[in-house]
């Protein structure tokens, strides 16, 4: 399933337009100089910098009265769609469904951290509520001015500002911003990433006065990932691009010294790319590069191992020196702790104690597929489609890479197999970066096959947990007539 073209070349400016022209809802009681006049303060045309400190980065009214909110962040299946959009219509006083989040787009969004420690809700979602808020506040304010009627006896509801003696006074929120741009500056604390913080005037509400949070909404993307219907950043497709796979050696750690390109002669259109430790293939088809990736002959250098063989992995833990401890805050003292417990239970129970130690099997902390991105430079401008949980962060180290502005990059989220591990890093987006340099083709790239020689997806799924790859666990259980563990130290 490639149904997924180029990204058209989406802007905020597009996005505001979408609901219908660039003009203000017809059937206005006003005309349009008489809103633009009111409204001065609070709205404008031109598109404001897209920085932190803007009421527009995170929120814009559109045409139609359609919500969109620019959300720093990205979903690895979290549900952040839901949740987010519900956090903006209930401040917003709008219906679930008029909401649209758009994630992880850094033409459109600020720098909210990416996914990262389970964050989306806890600092993310709290500066898009705080966004709504101020959003609705700028709106209710700008009624008041048009209906001459004082902002504590306005209401809201769905998105119409009403005076509560007279229904008939109203001004839908489209009516009042035109498609226009906020012209709302926050209080930023000067931080980007998980950090970020820019609340404005207004005061969230109360959680008694939610009417959309906390009910149960279902997600839409569930049933297509289930289904296999879902596109993902594989599915991603520009004009002219090639397809690549890296290959890499059965040792970390190993260069390659000697590559055998006559043994791929019998694939048509596979290139070598070959720099230093950089090794891949590229070709036209998808299927040609991940044949050529396992057919081409490559002497590796030799090296030791830098990792322990999987059998002795535990004894490695014990006796690895720790190269770091740190206590953020410490309360008490946890060996002296233990020690009176001891003498406690000893004396009333006359238990002995007994320790152990049980060795956590290891897990693999990473994604259910390969990382992928596709990069295409244009005309001196990159555009990056990343399955990575940092988009902005991606943006930012392929513009030092190839030591150009920032503005002249844009990183797209796109769903990707999950997270963690590389894809985290993106990788993904280096490599295919590279070989955009040297090919001078727009390049996807997996790191092992996702297709069949026929262009069908080959579905896998790996379920994992949010774990350290390996623990060892000492358990020192104070044991008695009703036997508990005392601690686990990992």
């Amino acid at each position: 399933m490639t149904n997924i073209n180029k990204a058209m070349n989406l802007s905020r400016r597009s996005i505001l337009q979408a609901g219908g022209a660039f003009v203000v809802s017809i059937g206005m009681p006003v005309g349009f100089d008489t809103v633009l006049g009111i409204n001065a303060s609070f709205a404008q045309g031109a598109r404001p910098p897209l920085v932190p400190s803007e009421l527009a980065s995170y929120i814009a009214v559109n045409a139609d009265g359609t919500i969109s909110a620019f959300f720093g962040k990205m979903d690895m299946g979290q549900g952040l769609f839901v949740a987010i959009a519900q956090m903006v219509a209930e401040e917003l006083d709008v219906p679930f469904a008029a909401v649209k989040v758009i994630m992880g787009d850094t033409a459109t969004s600020v720098n909210q951290g990416g996914a990262s420690g389970s964050t989306g809700i806890q600092f993310g979602g709290k500066q898009m509520r705080v966004a709504a808020a101020e959003a609705r506040r700028a709106l209710v304010e700008m009624a008041a001015q048009k209906l001459s009627v004082p902002v504590d006896q306005l209401a809201v509801t769905d998105g119409v500002v009403h005076a509560r003696s007279d229904s008939a006074k109203k001004a839908s929120y489209p009516e009042l911003i035109g498609g226009q741009y906020f012209n709302v500056q926050l209080d930023w604390n000067k931080e980007i990433g998980n950090a970020l913080y820019a609340p404005g005037k207004a005061q969230p509400k109360r959680p008694s006065d939610y009417k959309i949070v906390g009910r149960p909404i279902k997600r839409q993307d569930v049933a297509a990932k289930v289904f296999c219907e879902q596109d993902f950043v594989t599915d991603i497709k520009v004009p002219g691009m090639v397809h690549g796979r890296m290959i890499r050696p059965a040792v970390a750690g190993a260069l390659p010294i000697k590559v055998d390109e006559s043994s791929i002669k019998d694939i048509p259109g596979v290139k070598v790319v070959w720099d230093k430790g950089f090794l891949g293939v590229v070709a036209d088809r998808e299927w040609d590069a991940i044949q050529a990736s396992k057919k081409l002959k490559v002497e590796w250098s030799d090296v030791t191992p830098p990792f322990p063989d999987a059998a002795a992995l535990y004894d490695h833990i014990r006796k690895a020196p720790a190269r770091k401890r740190e206590e953020s805050k410490q309360i008490g003292n946890v060996d002296d702790a233990f020690r009176r417990a001891a003498r406690v239970v000893e004396a009333e129970y006359a238990a002995r104690i007994v320790e152990a130690e049980y060795e956590w099997p290891f897990q693999s902390h990473a994604s259910m597929g390969p990382a992928c991105a596709v990069v295409e430079i244009k005309n001196g401008e990159v555009t990056c489609w990343t399955g990575s949980q940092k988009p902005h962060f991606v943006r930012d180290g392929i513009a030092d890479v190839l030591g150009i502005s920032v503005d002249k990059v844009r990183a797209i989220w796109t769903v990707g197999p999950g997270s963690y591990g590389r894809n985290d890093a993106d990788d993904a987006a280096w490599m295919r970066l590279s070989w955009q340099e040297r090919s001078g083709n727009p390049c996807a790239c997996n790191t092992c096959a996702s297709r069949g020689p026929d262009g069908t997806r080959r579905g896998r799924l790996r379920f994992t947990a949010p774990v350290p790859p390996s623990m060892r666990p000492e358990m020192s259980p104070h044991t008695s007539s009703s036997a508990r563990v005392s601690r686990a130290l990992m």
